[in-house]
């Protein structure tokens, strides 16, 4: 899968197919908009192409605005496995803010991508002011001769799936719903960095995670999680909270990982939400703590690492 960073890089000789979109989340709605491009990109003979952005556009107005659902690493992972052959993923800048909708079609889907067929959401919108809508891009393709599909809004019970929504049900920590809409379990990944090592002192280390400011972070909680850490996976209890019971005052993400003892400092690793087992609270003890933290590791053991055959897959 060809990857492109910039608009002047784009020199595209081939008839393509592409769809547009922020993408965030490549949830079960964008899912549709890419299987559509690449089936009609192999039944014929073309390029199937996603144009996509490095930055949310609502934060080049107002930063910080909407938390990412996926790193921009793993949204092109995703789209390689969907099987677009090209991935145009540019930055959302002033430029962007300027260009007409006529000029967006001309310069650079017709000009630069070659595009003779776009496939695109109900509720698009692109270019200046978001002048572009579906009609438009509809009569400009009279202009320069290309096809245009609207895909109307994918529901699940009655339900758009949208990132917005699924955003509030990751912020509920409502995950069985994330996974619904989503169509795969929420991640994160982050850097294992040095904490007070409380956990340690209470019989459960933890590996405690640093991750991007950008980064969407479940509610408060203790979770049921798969740890990905280079190329096993163990299960882990992970709490996300302020760790009121030592009077902490500072967010942590915390992986107590079962059966792993290794030192992982400075490592990149990665946690999917299974299960969120209760919510974070004060206890009037340390030994309470300790028998709770007890009671969540063996309800993880007995759900789902005695399910597996092989604990540690390799």
């Amino acid at each position: 899968m060809d990857i492109i960073k910039s608009i002047d890089e784009i020199n595209n000789t081939d008839r393509s197919v592409l769809t547009i979109g922020k993408f965030d989340g490549v949830h079960k709605g964008h899912q549709v908009l890419i299987k559509k491009t690449v089936e009609y990109a192999k039944e014929n003979n073309m390029k199937s192409v996603v144009f996509t952005f490095k930055n949310h556009p609502a934060n080049y107005f107002h930063p910080n605005h909407i938390k990412d659902i996926l790193t921009n690493e793993e949204k092109i992972n995703m789209f390689s496995d969907l099987g677009i052959d090209m991935v145009v993923i540019v930055p959302f800048d002033e430029k962007m803010t300027k260009i007409s909708a006529n000029d967006f079609v001309k310069s650079i889907l017709m000009d630069r991508l070659n595009a003779e067929k776009i496939i695109i959401g109900h509720d698009f919108s692109f270019a200046r002011n978001k002048e572009g809508n579906p009609e438009v891009l509809k009569t400009l393709s009279k202009k320069y001769n290309f096809e245009v599909e609207v895909v109307e809004p994918i529901k699940i019970n009655d339900i758009r799936v949208s990132s917005s929504y699924i955003r509030k049900l990751i912020l509920d920590g409502d995950l069985y719903k994330v996974r619904t809409y989503l169509g795969y379990n929420y991640k994160i990944l982050g850097k294992v960095i040095y904490s007070k090592q409380l956990g340690r002192k209470l019989g459960f280390p933890t590996a405690n995670l640093e991750v991007k400011p950008d980064i969407l972070i479940p509610k408060k909680g203790i979770y049921a999680t798969k740890v990905y850490i280079d190329d096993e996976v163990y299960f882990g209890a992970t709490n996300i909270g302020y760790n009121p019971t030592v009077k902490g005052t500072k967010l942590s993400i915390e992986t107590h990982i079962l059966q792993f003892n290794r030192d992982i400092y400075g490592k990149y690793i990665q946690l999917e939400f299974l299960e969120r087992l209760r919510d974070e609270k004060k206890f009037s003890s340390i030994e309470e703590l300790k028998n709770q933290l007890e009671f969540d590791t063996n309800y993880i053991y007995k759900n789902y690492v005695c399910k597996n055959d092989s604990y540690v897959i390799k």
